[in-house]
């Protein structure tokens, strides 16, 4: 039988360089000097080598069967492809949280307040990827905000409260106030409407607030879209936007 070249006999004995540890416990191997196969799953009946014994535990005395080649002359012929690296979980929907968080503030701070509309509820509308965010309504019984809230959880959180920025949407350009919630940390609001008596019923605020994103991310007329808003806030704007019900209604956001 015609033995393997040097340059072969080479890549053999260096495929697992000695260390039968580097082989996986089913990866089947190779004699380089006669091509007899050890595979795992067989064992070798010659040693009295029972099936599912790995490469690795043969004893140190083990041999080719065929030709009496030492264990170091075997080449690794296939070994299972590693495992895919898992997947990165999606990004997480910040509605659940924001809602939390809000009807924690309802139950605590603005029931009793003057500005509460009890004849509505907490709702996160229409949250959906924008950018490097979050673009969603919040629905609460004191306000209806535009809310952009970071994709990753607390990159906004070194943004002091208060702080304005202007950010692009395809309807236009909008101011969004920077503000603290517990538990989900900064995001940024534009008020639609505060207080919210004008809504007499759940419903009613709910078709409002789609009414409002779908409004919110129309492209203006003749115009493309803008740009997704950044990831964090941008400069000061000069002067804040102003939405009244009856642009909102109509589809007409000015920017």
């Amino acid at each position: 039988m015609t033995a393997a070249s040097p340059a072969a006999q080479n890549l053999f004995e260096g495929s697992f360089l000695g260390d039968a540890t580097r082989i996986a416990p089913d990866a089947r191997l190779e004699c380089g000097i006669c091509w007899t196969p050890y595979d795992p799953a067989e064992g070798d009946p010659v040693w009295q080598i029972p099936p599912g014994t790995p490469f690795a535990a043969l004893p140190e005395d083990w041999r080719c069967p065929t030709c009496d080649a030492e264990k170091h002359k075997f080449m690794v012929l296939d070994a299972p492809a590693p495992a895919p690296a898992p997947a990165e979980p999606p990004p997480a929907d910040p509605s659940g949280k924001l809602a939390e968080a809000y009807r924690g503030i309802a139950r605590k701070v603005m029931s009793d307040l003057p500005l509460y509309n009890p004849r509505l509820a907490v709702e996160a509308v229409g949250f959906r990827r924008y950018g490097d965010s979050w673009l969603g309504i919040m629905v609460t019984p004191w306000f209806m905000n535009a809310v952009l809230v970071p994709g990753v959880p607390g990159a906004w959180n070194g943004t002091r409260d208060g702080v304005k920025s202007t950010h692009a949407l395809p309807s236009g350009d909008y101011e969004f106030v920077a503000g603290h919630l517990d538990g989900v940390g900064t995001i940024l609001n534009c008020s639609l409407f505060s207080p919210m008596f004008e809504f007499q019923e759940q419903a009613v605020a709910r078709q409002t607030a789609e009414a409002a994103l779908a409004a919110l991310l129309e492209p203006e007329s003749g115009a493309e879209a803008s740009p997704p808003s950044p990831a964090a806030p941008a400069a000061p704007a000069p002067a804040p936007v102003e939405v009244s019900r009856r642009h909102l209604l109509r589809g007409s956001f000015g920017g």
